[in-house]
C-alpha cells in the first residue's frame, strides 16, 4: 500500500511540473488577439513561448491599449515585450520585441521607474498603487514572487490578420 502511495504521489509530481499549455485563449482587441501565458519563465523565455503560439510578447502602442492589457492581467505582474538594447552606446534605447515601431508613453513608466541601469526587460507591475505602469527588470530572472504570486506571467499579442489569413487557407 505504501509503494502504492509514493507511485501516485511520483506520478501526479512529473505529471505536473512544467506542464505547459499546448493551446491559448485569445482574446480580440482592435486588430490583435491577446492571450495570457500562466507560465513563470524570463523574459525572454517568455517571449519564446509566444512565438511558439505564433505571436510576441505584448507590445503595447497607445494608453487604450495599455489599460485593456492591465485588465487582462488578473492582477499580476506580467513581462511584456519591451527591452533596453544593452549597447553602452545606445544609453537606453529601448525596443519591442515583436520589431514594431517603439512609441515612448512616458505616463507608462511607474513614478519610481527606470531605476536600474542594469536592468533591461520591463514588466507590468502588480501592487496597490499601480494601474498599469512599467517597471524595469533584470532579464535573466523570473519576476519575483511578491509581484506575481499567481500567474498570469505574460501576455502574448499576434495579428487579427494573419490568424484570419491561416483559416482561409484551410
Amino acid at each position: 500500500m505504501k509503494s502504492l502511495f509514493i507511485l501516485l504521489f511520483l506520478i501526479k509530481i512529473f505529471t505536473f511540473t512544467n506542464c505547459y499549455k499546448s493551446e491559448l485563449e485569445w482574446i480580440p482587441f482592435g486588430d490583435y488577439l491577446y492571450a495570457l501565458l500562466e507560465e513563470k519563465h524570463f523574459q525572454m523565455e517568455a517571449e519564446k513561448r509566444c512565438i511558439e503560439f505564433g505571436g510576441h510578447l505584448v507590445s503595447i502602442h497607445s494608453k487604450e491599449e495599455n489599460n485593456f492589457v492591465h485588465k487582462l492581467r488578473k492582477n499580476n505582474s506580467i513581462w511584456i515585450g519591451k527591452n533596453k538594447i544593452n549597447d553602452p552606446s545606445e544609453n537606453g534605447i529601448y525596443t519591442w520585441t515583436d520589431g514594431s515601431e517603439y512609441d515612448d508613453f512616458p505616463f507608462q513608466w511607474d513614478k519610481r521607474q527606470p531605476n536600474e541601469p542594469w536592468t533591461n526587460c520591463i514588466f507590468m507591475a502588480n501592487r496597490e498603487d499601480n494601474f498599469g505602469e512599467w517597471s524595469d527588470y533584470f532579464c535573466d530572472q523570473s519576476l519575483p514572487v511578491y509581484y506575481t504570486p499567481n500567474p498570469p506571467f505574460a501576455v502574448c499579442k499576434k495579428s487579427k490578420i494573419t490568424e484570419n489569413y491561416k483559416k482561409e487557407l484551410k
